[in-house]
């Protein structure tokens, strides 16, 4: 399998430092940055930002070190255009998750209803991808969101969550299915409403085959950028919120500054963890599968 993305300076510099601090082995190639190997995949970073990621492992190496990021569209067909793809706001229900690509802190999944009668109201707040607002005004957005709308949020702290991976075949996707199909599920039982939108994490499309296996009334579009739709962009603002306050949870009950993301701020954190609580608390604080902790912990 081929996967290929587009990344800016900053963030090949970021992939670079991960990929060193997971262990993988780097070599050169003409007009790339660098080609990377290792976890079952070839990554190579050309000098145009093109990243191209081969291999068995790919869903599982974007999951991990992509994160939300979504595969750069074939050139042999145009990305779809929302207003073709998507369904009305009005009486919708969207999913979206935060947190899978973190080393550190919880894996949030979040849904959100929207009645036809209140769709005008949310879209008057302006509520977007998380991706593109400050977390200043994710904490004004989340709580709004919360008093005004019916949701779901599930949120697995890393103890928690390490337990639910493995009881999930070791697998991400099986475990983002089941809390997207949860989420969704309750609400589909409390409003009714048949249009579900969710942001896609998986080729496969797992969340509309488990949706339509228990209710095949359901109109379900799984599809990437799916927050440029109303009720996904709120719970979007959702997931990121909750997993902003898992982050601040943590470093409190840690003192100490528990980091986002898996790039060059993850290993010092790693080390002054190890140095004040020791290798045996790294379950309460971070995604214990991730190849970046597994390598720190075997050096440790």
């Amino acid at each position: 399998m081929t996967n290929v993305f587009v990344l800016s300076p900053q963030e090949g510099r970021h992939l670079s430092d991960a990929l060193h601090q997971a262990g993988y082995e780097f070599r050169n190639l003409q007009h790339a940055l660098f080609q990377a190997r290792g976890e079952g995949v070839v990554v190579s970073l050309y000098k145009s930002g093109k990243l191209v990621v081969q291999g068995k492992g790919s869903d599982a190496w974007h999951t991990q070190y992509m994160g939300s990021k979504e595969v750069a569209p074939s050139k042999k067909a145009a990305p779809a255009k929302s207003s073709g793809v998507f369904p009305s706001a009005d009486d919708s229900i969207g999913s979206d998750e935060a947190g899978k690509g973190d080393t550190f802190g919880p894996l949030v999944v979040a849904a959100v209803s929207i009645p036809k009668e209140k769709a005008e109201l949310l879209q008057s707040s302006k509520v977007a991808d998380s991706k593109t607002i400050d977390d200043q005004r994710i904490r004004v957005l989340g709580p709004w969101i919360r008093e005004n709308f019916d949701f779901e949020i599930r949120c697995l702290m890393p103890k928690q969550y390490n337990q639910e991976w493995q009881s999930a075949g070791s697998n991400v996707n099986t475990l983002l299915t089941q809390l997207h199909s949860d989420c969704l599920g309750e609400l589909v039982a409390r409003s009714g409403f048949q249009d579900i939108v969710v942001d896609r994490f998986s080729p496969s499309c797992p969340v509309s085959k488990r949706l339509l296996g228990v209710h095949p009334s359901l109109r379900v579009v799984e599809v990437p950028r799916a927050e440029a739709h109303l009720a996904v962009a709120a719970a979007s603002v959702l997931a990121r919120e909750q997993f902003l306050i898992g982050m601040e949870e943590l470093s409190s009950a840690w003192a100490m500054t528990i980091p986002r993301g898996s790039g060059s701020p993850v290993p010092p954190a790693l080390r002054k963890f190890l140095q004040m609580h020791g290798a045996g608390e790294f379950g309460q604080v971070a995604k214990l599968h991730f190849k970046n902790v597994q390598t720190f912990l075997a050096q440790n």
